[in-house]
């Protein structure tokens, strides 16, 4: 990007969706939030404020919200943005027929009407004292008339939305997507990038490609494979910096041999956090002793001490526990992941750390993105698989909610699981303190009981961290300034700006 020539150009892998109604990963979600505003918006503390709505309040029960509309924003066709453009977008979202992994969001909402053209009304199954932060995710933004319904090949391919940017024409599967500045965008200053030029990677040599691209010059902006990590932190445009996201194991707790709490003790002991995170990632990442991460702040748990944290490296305790488990030397424990997105390595190395600790065999199952899905939603998921997740919303409800609530875990007749608890972990008490957190209107309960939550999760390791999520990339810092990186670890590309040169 140069001031003669105001496009910004990046690669993504293809995502699963650009429509708000299933927009989910991150690359997902950078490009549906170029095209639509929600009702709130993050400010660069991170901290929630205003967007397409000026003002909104729960009542007392917090089982009512009312968000009151600004009456001059439009979507990029000139229609206007109304209290009825987001029951249209949330109810064609919920349709049935959609199918969408991402309506779980929405799965507190009894009922949500328009009152009037400006004012729009929420009501609430159960108390829920943070659901205003839940509308930063894309399932709650608005559509125009002509969206149509959720699986309309042509808008999903083109959606039309209220955002700084349009679309330039459809999305290129697997090539490109191309965005233009939409000038009918008022919530905040124009942006300066009149074009953002996508292009879609490989998934297998994607990261890799990325990077190289940035190298040479091609891209203004990339995420760096693990291996690059200290040559790009001597770069004048690197950027870092630690987010409320995780990387953690999956163990399949509805199969054994992972359905053994002292399988999982096991494998999670046999662990060296530390090594890994050293060996793969230059010292740069957080070791993950628990499910929520520091940005949390009161709701983070720092490191047990005692004889209950199975997440310290102690290859004598974790054998013990295999052997307790029937898991001693020689026994087969499948670790899928999806290859080619800088994972092979550390994966390799955590497998050979088990193989050496515990004498099992560890069969490494790698597969593509998709394939890793489709395998640890499947009935016949076995052993564990590695995961990651960056949260939609900025609280804990985002990590151990969908995670871990066993309304999400809700396999169909065939038995594949269709919702983000893929380890299919059940726990009432667990559940219970997950109400009760929701309901809370102090902050220093809620988060109590947000903390509880988690002990009752870590304690079964329904889950097993690794690492906290740390979102590290690099951009043209001789082109161009005013780039951070925001929530979902994506570029700010209505702050971006071409670098001022003199001649």
């Amino acid at each position: 990007m140069h001031a003669d020539d105001p496009v910004f150009r990046m690669g993504i892998t293809e995502p699963t969706a650009i429509d708000p109604y299933k927009a989910q990963e991150g690359e997902g979600i950078l490009v549906c939030k170029l095209l639509f505003t929600g009702l709130l918006a993050l400010d660069g503390d991170g901290a929630p404020a205003p967007a397409t709505a000026v003002a909104w309040e729960s009542d007392a029960a917090a089982t009512t919200w009312t968000f009151t509309l600004r009456p001059d924003t439009v979507f990029s066709n000139g229609e206007p943005v109304t209290a009825h453009s987001f029951v249209r977008g949330w109810s064609r979202a919920l349709d049935p027929a959609a199918a969408t992994e991402t309506a779980y969001h929405l799965a507190g909402v009894r009922s949500f009407t328009a009152a009037d053209d400006t004012t729009l009304v929420v009501e609430l199954s159960e108390p829920d004292t943070e659901f205003d932060l839940k509308t930063l995710q894309p399932v709650f933004s608005p559509v125009p008339e002509c969206a149509g319904p959720a699986l309309d090949p042509a808008y999903n391919d083109m959606p039309i939305g209220n955002g700084p940017f349009k679309m330039a024409g459809p999305w290129e599967h697997h090539r490109a997507i191309r965005l233009v500045r939409n000038d009918r965008w008022n919530l905040g200053p124009a942006p300066e990038v009149r074009e953002v030029h996508i292009d879609v990677l490989d998934p297998v040599t994607g990261l890799d490609d990325e990077y190289a691209r940035f190298l040479d010059g091609t891209y203004d902006y990339a995420r760096i494979p693990p291996a690059r990590t200290a040559e790009a932190a001597a770069r004048d445009g690197f950027t870092e910096q630690e987010g409320a996201g995780l990387f953690y194991l999956i163990p399949f707790c509805h199969q054994a041999p992972m359905d053994s709490l002292d399988a999982r003790r096991a494998l999670s002991a046999a662990i060296d956090r530390q090594g890994l995170v050293d060996r793969h990632f230059h010292g740069r990442r957080t070791p993950a002793h628990s499910l929520l991460s520091p940005w949390f702040g009161k709701a983070h748990t720092p490191r047990g001490t005692d004889g209950g944290d199975w997440t310290a490296y102690d290859p004598e305790r974790a054998r013990a526990a295999a052997l307790r488990a029937g898991l001693g030397p020689g026994s087969r424990v499948q670790f899928a992941y999806n290859t080619g997105a800088g994972h092979d390595a550390w994966v390799a190395d955590l497998a050979r750390g088990l193989e050496e600790a515990l004498g099992w065999r560890v069969e490494l199952l790698r597969l593509d993105a998709r394939g890793l899905v489709d395998h640890r939603t499947s009935i016949g998921a076995a052993g564990f698989c590695r995961a990651g997740w960056a949260c939609d919303y900025p609280t804990p409800d985002n990590v151990l909610y969908p995670l871990l609530h066993s309304s999400c875990t809700a396999p169909d007749a065939a038995g594949t699981a269709h919702g983000d608890n893929e380890g299919r972990y059940a726990n009432p008490e667990f559940d219970a303190l997950v109400a009760r957190a929701r309901g809370c209107a102090d902050p220093a309960g809620r988060a109590d009981a947000w903390r509880r939550a988690e002990a009752v999760a870590m304690a079964d390791l329904a889950l097993v961290p690794l690492w906290y999520r740390t979102d590290q990339r690099v951009y043209a810092a001789e082109r161009i300034t005013g780039l951070r990186i925001d929530f979902d670890g994506n570029p700010t590309l209505t702050t971006v700006k071409a670098r001022k040169t003199t001649r």
